[in-house]
């Protein structure tokens, strides 16, 4: 785990500056055009956990330290074309997984949470796409994300609108409780999990820890785990202490 470039986001109150790039080729369907300033990770996720109370700010925790800010990371990367075609997965993500809509039903015992009527096609490129924008961004708190050889295979995905199978890229997601409870307000960059097939990228999203895997083929997880095309998403609830990497750094960082 690379500590120095892990970030976690946390309700409360920055504006941070960011150059225009002088690459005006859009790197999703590489075509010559004024590019957007995209975020990294969606916008729409750091809407669950901004604080009106606080002129919708919430703060940045790295190394020990806190900044006061009011946006997520980005950079120009895409064209407005691809901009849209990309936040419609982001607008249908955070509705069904955080809001229950599009007729997706959640339920759960003390040991999973379980997600029904899922569209496994939208929810997958959500993820391919944040993977994909977490690997060519530049910015130095994703600088240990890196797809490399899958980067142009998932680019090809996104731009097709295909999201393969459950195995291709697999996604699991692990939903930590802190005091028996899930903690909503909390997203972070992404943590690096070396695996003997792949790399798989860790990273909280709006209180779900989500794996994503770098390999095209990847069965590592068990198959009623991963996202899959039945519709049917099953999460297991964790204490977060039973998380070694995650609670290591919530130790570190904040003396629990």
């Amino acid at each position: 785990m690379d500590e120095e470039q892990i970030r976690v986001f946390v309700r409360k109150p920055y504006k941070r500056e960011f150059k225009m790039s002088d690459h005006n080729t859009c790197w999703l369907c590489q075509n010559s055009s004024e590019l957007r300033e995209s975020h990294i990770i969606p916008d729409c996720i750091f809407r669950l956990i901004r604080d009106e109370s606080l002129a919708q700010r919430f703060y940045e925790l790295h190394d020990k330290t806190d900044s006061i800010i009011q946006d997520g990371p980005k950079e120009y990367l895409l064209c407005g074309s691809c901009e849209q075609k990309i936040s419609q997965y982001e607008k249908y993500f955070k509705e069904a997984i955080h809001f229950s809509r599009h007729g997706v039903k959640i339920s759960h015992n003390d040991r999973v949470a379980i997600i029904d009527n899922l569209d496994y096609k939208k929810t997958k490129l959500f993820f391919l796409s944040l993977l994909w924008r977490m690997s060519i961004s530049s910015l130095p708190q994703f600088q240990i994300v890196r797809a490399d050889d899958s980067e142009d295979i998932i680019r090809g995905m996104i731009e097709r609108e295909e999201p393969g199978k459950s195995s291709e890229f697999s996604v699991s997601g692990i939903i930590p409780l802190i005091n028996q409870k899930m903690q909503e307000e909390w997203t972070t960059t992404a943590f690096m999990s070396r695996r003997p097939q792949a790399i798989v990228y860790r990273i909280v999203i709006g209180g779900i820890l989500y794996s994503i895997s770098t390999a095209s083929q990847n069965c590592a997880y068990p198959a009623e785990l991963l996202l899959n095309d039945s519709g049917r998403w099953i999460m297991p609830l964790t204490d977060i202490s039973r998380i070694p990497f995650l609670w290591e750094y919530i130790c570190q960082h904040f003396n629990k």
